[in-house]
């Protein structure tokens, strides 16, 4: 299963060292690029920036892409 994850549930995982059981339980993880960049702002704590600079594997980060559908002219 692969999952998509935005920051907070990645931030506080790894602050209470239980980022692995995201591995365990989806296999893979992807994150969007404003994502990684968030877990690497200037007040975030130092052990995620760390995790996410040698990020494992099993963590993907991705370009978001937007699809939009308007409807149809007449």
């Amino acid at each position: 299963m692969i999952i998509v994850s935005d920051t907070t549930p990645l931030r506080y995982l790894i602050e209470i060292e239980e980022i692995y059981v995201l591995e365990k339980l989806f296999g893979e993880v992807i994150i969007p690029e404003k994502v990684a960049e968030e877990l690497q702002r200037p007040k975030t704590p130092q052990q995620v920036k760390n995790w996410v600079q040698s990020r494992p594997a099993w963590l993907k980060v991705r370009k978001a892409v937007f699809h939009f559908m308007f409807p149809q002219r007449r």
